[in-house]
Formats: C-alpha cells, sequence, structure tokens
C-alpha cells in the first residue's frame, strides 16, 4: 500500500471559503444533515455523499457512526481528489509555481506585499522573497495552523485511512490539476483580498473560523451560507461560486453518476458543494435520482 500524502493546501484551501454552501435554497428548505443516500435510475444499490469540512482540530472532530457504517456498506471512496493518486505531490508542486516571469510580488500592492512580508517574517521567519515563484493560494495553507491555532486534521484524511484498512480502493472526482485550475479561474485580486484581510486581522479570521466549525458540528448548513454572507462581499463571493462551486460542481455530475453504476460508492467532498440551485444535491434530482438525508 502506497504511503499517504497530505497537503494542508487541500485541508484548507482558501480558509473560510471551501466549505460554505452555494446561494438558492432557503434556510427554511436547508435540513440539517451532511450525509445523503442516493438512489434511483437503476442504481442496483444506493450510493452516498457525505459533505465534509477540510480543516478542524482534533478535539472538535467527530466521525458520526452513520458514516462509517455507510462507508462499510459501499465498495469504493470517492474524495474530490485521490490523495494517494502517484502523481499527486508532483501535480502539486507543478500547479502551484508561477509561470516564468510572473513573481508574487506583482500581485500584490507596495502596502499589501509589506504587510505580508512582515506577518511572514515574524510568526514563520520566512521572507516572503523566498516565495517568489509561488501562486497566491500557496501563502493560504502556510496560514493553515495560525488560523486554527491548532494542528489541523481532516475527515478526508480520516476516511480515506478507515478506507483502506477495509482494502476499498480510493478514487478521485477530478485530478489534483483540475482542482487548482479552478484556483486560477478566480481572479488573482480576489485571491490576494481575501488573503490580507486574513492577514490584517488575523483575530477576526480565527472567530470565524470557530464560528464556521461549530455550525458544521451542528451540520447547520443555513447557518454557513450566513455566515459566507457576513464574511465576503457580493462580487468576491460571486466570483468564488462560480469558478471553485457551480463549474466544478457540474463537471463532477458526470463522473459521479458514472462511479455510481459502476460500484456502490462513498463520495465525500466539502460541504458547500452540496447545497443550492447548483448544488450536488439538487442537480442529482433534476438527474432523476432521489437524493435523501440520512439521519
Amino acid at each position: 500500500m502506497r504511503k499517504l500524502y497530505y497537503s494542508p493546501f487541500l485541508v484548507l484551501l482558501l480558509a473560510l471559503c471551501i466549505t460554505v454552501p452555494s446561494r438558492g435554497q432557503a434556510p427554511a428548505e436547508q435540513p440539517k444533515a451532511l450525509l445523503w443516500e442516493i438512489s434511483g435510475q437503476g442504481l442496483s444499490k444506493p450510493s452516498y455523499l457525505f459533505g465534509t469540512i477540510h480543516a478542524i482540530c482534533p478535539d472538535n472532530f467527530k466521525m458520526p457512526e452513520a458514516v462509517t457504517r455507510k462507508l462499510a456498506n459501499t465498495e469504493r471512496l470517492s474524495l474530490e481528489v485521490d490523495m494517494d493518486a502517484p502523481n499527486f505531490m508532483v501535480e502539486l508542486q507543478q500547479a502551484s509555481i508561477l509561470p516564468k516571469g510572473s513573481s508574487l510580488r506583482g500581485f500584490f500592492s507596495e502596502d499589501d506585499y509589506s504587510l505580508l512580508d512582515n506577518h511572514f517574517k515574524q510568526t514563520l521567519k520566512i521572507d516572503l522573497a523566498q516565495l517568489d515563484r509561488m501562486k497566491p493560494f500557496m501563502l493560504h495553507s502556510m496560514l493553515l495552523s495560525q488560523l486554527t491555532e491548532c494542528q489541523a486534521v481532516s475527515y478526508e484524511q480520516s476516511l480515506m485511512e478507515i478506507a483502506q484498512k477495509q482494502g476499498k480502493e480510493v478514487i478521485g472526482l477530478e485530478t489534483v490539476s483540475e482542482q487548482l485550475r479552478a484556483i486560477d479561474e478566480m481572479p488573482a485580486s480576489v485571491q490576494t483580498t481575501m488573503l490580507t484581510k486574513m492577514v490584517s486581522n488575523m483575530d477576526e479570521a480565527r472567530r470565524t473560523y470557530r464560528d464556521m466549525v461549530q455550525l458544521y458540528l451542528q451540520q447547520d448548513l443555513a447557518g454557513l451560507e450566513a455566515l459566507s454572507r457576513k464574511e465576503y462581499d457580493e462580487e468576491e463571493y460571486k466570483e468564488y461560486e462560480q469558478a471553485f462551486l457551480v463549474n466544478r460542481n457540474k463537471r463532477w455530475i458526470p463522473v459521479l453518476e458514472r462511479e455510481a453504476r459502476i460500484q456502490p460508492t462513498f463520495f465525500a467532498v466539502g460541504a458547500g458543494h452540496l447545497t443550492g440551485k447548483d448544488g450536488l444535491l439538487e442537480l442529482l434530482r433534476k438527474k432523476g435520482y432521489t437524493v435523501l438525508p440520512v439521519r
């Protein structure tokens, strides 16, 4: 069995964004559920869809018994990306580097660059000039422990370890290159604004993160939506939502359908991909599947 590779970037991509739900469904219509059963449309056995949070402190980590039971009842585990793929780290490293002739400094104003440089020097003892070939999103991953104030764990990592102990195959809905291209579709100004906003007010970012974790543990998708609206302006959220949620959801549906037909599969993706008119739950229903919460 291959060694498990784990990237902080995949745990906390754009910190507060990846787990917030897509808009388009009223709070009253949001059942408090993270685990969903997919059946119908000729599936011989149901598959399951579980909404995860990509970074959580060990003290708050709870694996629901229903999740482990339904995972045991399926034949495979599908994550957003197969983190155990042999080319995972190579693709991640290649996609993290700026094109020749570009520099990290060029993405920021002089004041913002100075803000980030001082923060990295004071907290990580790193001169930002050493990271000049890195894309802006890599700075987010380096600040992971400062945001969570712990060595964060993820549901994806835990699910992958359980599946491998059970001898199950682990697959991905997309490659790491495809996931990182979704970030490149987001305007650089949105990425840099999110980063400088977090660094300039880390205490508030930590409070928001803790609120996000509590809402997730309560399976309160409507609450997460309200939190996201408070944290980002309309234009920022629209850019993020289209590139990182809507477009990817639509690309995933044919893959999800194909894999569920091959074998009963347990799908685990960021909770933000589940809800709204362009969320996976509604897109599957439009395809004729029965999608019901597992209480």
